[in-house]
């Protein structure tokens, strides 16, 4: 009991957080060395519970004071080991002693060295991912912008399908009234007139088809539409019969 009670209080409380159930910080397999698993999770939830700050710089001295070394991990983790440090050896712990002053302030400047590096290459890593991430983002929103351009060129040639239709069809009726128009000019004055009155209402009820069918062709183009570079077909200057409007009744 005498032992425990001459063990320092960092350590005692470095060994209890190794010996809890936690995920921040965690012995290697033969219980010879810890590593820092995760550092954020360390000086933002574990730190505060045992030693009452977030200091994550104020943990690596007191490690450095103790005569803790940094070794090479190959995981790229932090990793500290002690001679006297091992799982399952707890009375071993009184046998750590501090360092002298010369022996911390050279093993320190090189710890802070170390501890720069790595900062730096953590910022290296997370630049380099949103560099990367940025890449992505700028190939995605290229390949969108071709297919909009190749969707508006589709949309662009089933118009002008749909417009060339259109005016073939009127063409076709108008062409038609033409030729009726003129063989009712050619019959006698009674004549004309009696068929000219039964041909009104027909080439009224034909004329008033033919605009709903520009207007029905003209409302299935719209909605294709899909893009603000797409511009409405011309469709007007369709001549019709001579002297003759189909507005007029």
């Amino acid at each position: 009991m005498q032992e425990i009670k001459q063990i320092p209080s960092f350590l005692q409380k470095l060994y209890e957080i190794l010996e809890s159930d936690q995920s921040a910080i965690g012995w290697n397999k033969d219980g010879t060395t810890f590593q820092i698993l995760d550092s954020s999770l360390l000086t933002e939830q574990i730190m505060p519970q045992y030693f009452k700050h977030r200091n994550y710089q104020s943990f690596l001295r007191q490690l450095n004071m103790y005569g803790f070394k940094k070794l090479k991990n190959k995981h790229g983790k932090s990793e500290f080991q002690h001679s006297q440090f091992r799982r399952g050896l707890k009375n071993n712990l009184s046998k750590i002693k501090r360092r002298n002053q010369d022996d911390i302030k050279q093993s320190l400047e090189s710890l802070t060295k170390e501890f720069e590096q790595e900062s730096y290459l953590n910022e290296h890593e997370k630049l380099r991912k949103q560099l990367v991430e940025l890449y992505s983002n700028q190939r995605s929103l290229l390949d969108e912008i071709r297919r909009q351009m190749e969707r508006n060129i589709n949309l662009q040639r089933e118009t002008q399908v749909i417009t060339d239709r259109i005016n073939t069809v009127k063409s076709y009726h108008l062409n038609k009234l033409d030729k009726l128009i003129i063989i009712i000019q050619k019959l006698p004055e009674d004549a004309q007139i009696s068929k000219m009155a039964l041909m009104k209402e027909k080439i009224l009820r034909k004329l008033e088809l033919i605009e709903a069918e520009n207007v029905c062709m003209k409302e299935i183009s719209l909605e294709k539409q899909d893009s603000s570079m797409y511009q409405e077909p011309n469709l007007t200057g369709v001549r019709s019969p001579a002297g003759y409007s189909p507005k007029t009744k």
